[in-house]
Protein backbone atom coordinates (compact mmCIF):
# COMPACT_ATOMS: atom_id res chain seq x y z
CA UNK A 1 0.00 0.00 0.00
CA UNK A 2 1.27 3.67 -0.61
CA UNK A 3 1.24 6.47 1.21
CA UNK A 4 1.41 10.15 0.78
CA UNK A 5 1.78 13.00 3.35
CA UNK A 6 -0.17 15.91 3.66
CA UNK A 7 0.75 18.99 5.61
CA UNK A 8 -2.30 20.42 7.20
CA UNK A 9 -3.13 23.93 8.69
CA UNK A 10 -6.14 24.82 11.19
CA UNK A 11 -7.57 27.40 12.18
CA UNK A 12 -9.46 28.38 15.80
CA UNK A 13 -10.27 31.34 17.12
CA UNK A 14 -7.92 33.47 15.00
CA UNK A 15 -5.14 31.45 15.68
CA UNK A 16 -3.36 28.80 13.83
CA UNK A 17 -1.38 25.86 14.03
CA UNK A 18 -0.19 22.76 11.45
CA UNK A 19 0.80 19.39 11.81
CA UNK A 20 1.58 16.27 9.75
CA UNK A 21 -0.41 13.28 8.64
CA UNK A 22 0.34 10.48 6.60
CA UNK A 23 -2.59 9.04 4.45
CA UNK A 24 -2.65 5.72 2.50
CA UNK A 25 -3.92 6.17 -1.24
CA UNK A 26 -7.47 3.82 -0.42
CA UNK A 27 -8.30 6.57 2.59
CA UNK A 28 -10.92 8.95 1.73
CA UNK A 29 -9.47 12.63 1.75
CA UNK A 30 -13.07 13.54 2.03
CA UNK A 31 -13.65 12.70 5.71
CA UNK A 32 -9.69 13.25 6.80
CA UNK A 33 -10.41 16.79 5.33
CA UNK A 34 -13.42 17.53 6.65
CA UNK A 35 -11.98 18.31 9.92
CA UNK A 36 -13.30 22.05 11.59
CA UNK A 37 -11.33 24.82 10.95
CA UNK A 38 -9.16 23.09 8.19
CA UNK A 39 -7.75 26.54 6.38
CA UNK A 40 -5.08 24.62 4.17
CA UNK A 41 -3.85 20.69 3.46
CA UNK A 42 -1.36 20.21 0.58
CA UNK A 43 -0.49 17.26 -0.61
CA UNK A 44 3.65 16.16 0.09
CA UNK A 45 5.97 13.86 -1.76
CA UNK A 46 7.55 12.85 1.73
CA UNK A 47 7.63 12.99 5.42
CA UNK A 48 10.52 15.77 5.53
CA UNK A 49 8.97 17.50 2.84
CA UNK A 50 5.36 18.11 5.05
CA UNK A 51 7.83 19.01 8.12
CA UNK A 52 9.60 21.15 6.20
CA UNK A 53 6.26 22.99 5.40
CA UNK A 54 4.69 22.94 8.50
CA UNK A 55 7.81 23.94 10.35
CA UNK A 56 7.36 26.81 7.69
CA UNK A 57 4.16 27.58 8.79
CA UNK A 58 4.38 27.22 12.76
CA UNK A 59 7.14 29.46 12.43
CA UNK A 60 5.59 32.34 10.62
CA UNK A 61 2.30 31.87 12.74
CA UNK A 62 4.84 32.59 16.03
CA UNK A 63 6.65 35.45 14.22
CA UNK A 64 2.91 37.07 13.26
CA UNK A 65 1.76 36.36 17.34
CA UNK A 66 -1.55 33.78 15.87
CA UNK A 67 0.45 31.17 16.74
CA UNK A 68 -2.31 28.75 18.78
CA UNK A 69 0.48 27.08 21.60
CA UNK A 70 2.15 30.57 22.35
CA UNK A 71 2.50 30.94 25.95
CA UNK A 72 2.05 34.90 26.60
CA UNK A 73 5.44 36.42 27.75
CA UNK A 74 5.74 38.13 30.91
Amino acid sequence: MRYFWLAVQIQENGKFYAYAMRVCESENLVSILSREGLATANICKSKKQAAETVTAWNEAHKANGRYMFDTPQF
